[in-house]
């Protein structure tokens, strides 16, 4: 049994793309990686092996993306085996790609061993859509491919965030104080839906942090985005 997980793969095969010219980002709608370069979204799926439940999952992406890959552990028994070629074969037949990471070697190196035509139609433009509008919302690349069972930064969570952050700065917060601050009513809606239990209504139309709220700050994997918004100049006006 191998000693490691799928979410290893993702660094490797991150750097790659990022070094290839893309904007990479993970977990995105669904995605293990997403990848963006002159406005074409190009989707990895990270397995252990090759199955058939990711075959399934590369024909699902290819409703929406015409670039769609797996990556995979290099085979400890290289590439001219028959189970091999026959997965080369299968993959061709389907117009998707191939990527091998190393995970044997200290030196993760990885290898593109197939590229899809990039001539498959795509036949859900809605998911397109969904993929881009998230992939363009989120403000950095916070999350790790192949991880599950795990909070996963959406670009909702992502702006939840901020206004947990304004919350903290200024205690008490209303429509008209994030109007004057250029924000609108997707923001002030946060407060309201208060969909992660952060807030709690202080008074009509005013909200505050509540003691969940409170731990949230406090939580490792925010840390990242906390700083960065509580340094941001529309919170830290006074």
């Amino acid at each position: 049994m191998s000693d490691f997980q799928e979410k290893d793969l993702y660094d490797p095969v991150c750097r790659m793309l990022e070094e290839a010219g893309y904007e990479v980002k993970a977990e995105v709608k669904n995605c293990d990686i997403a990848a963006v370069m002159d406005g074409e979204i190009t989707v990895v799926e990270l397995k252990k092996a090759f199955n058939i439940k990711l075959v399934y999952q590369l024909l699902e992406r290819q409703s929406f993306s015409k670039y769609v890959y797996a990556a995979i552990p290099r085979p400890k028994d290289g590439n001219n085996t028959s189970s091999f070629k026959s997965m080369i074969k299968l993959l061709k037949k389907i117009d998707c790609g191939l990527i091998t990471v190393a995970m044997d070697s200290p030196v993760k190196t990885v290898d593109v061993i197939l590229d899809p035509s990039g001539e498959k139609k795509i036949t859900s433009h809605r998911k397109k859509k969904q993929v881009g509008n998230e992939f363009s919302a989120r403000s950095g690349n916070l999350n790790v491919g192949g991880v599950n069972k795990t909070e996963i930064i959406t670009a909702y969570r992502e702006r939840s965030i901020e206004m947990l952050c304004l919350a903290e700065k200024h205690e008490r917060i209303s429509g008209a104080f994030l109007k004057e601050l250029g924000y609108g009513q997707k923001e002030y809606s946060i407060f309201y839906k208060n969909y992660y239990g952060w807030f709690e209504k202080a008074e009509k139309g005013i909200y505050m942090l509540s003691e969940k709220g409170k731990e949230a700050l406090e939580k490792e994997e925010y840390q990242n985005l906390i700083e960065y918004f509580r340094s941001d100049k529309r919170i830290l006006k006074l």
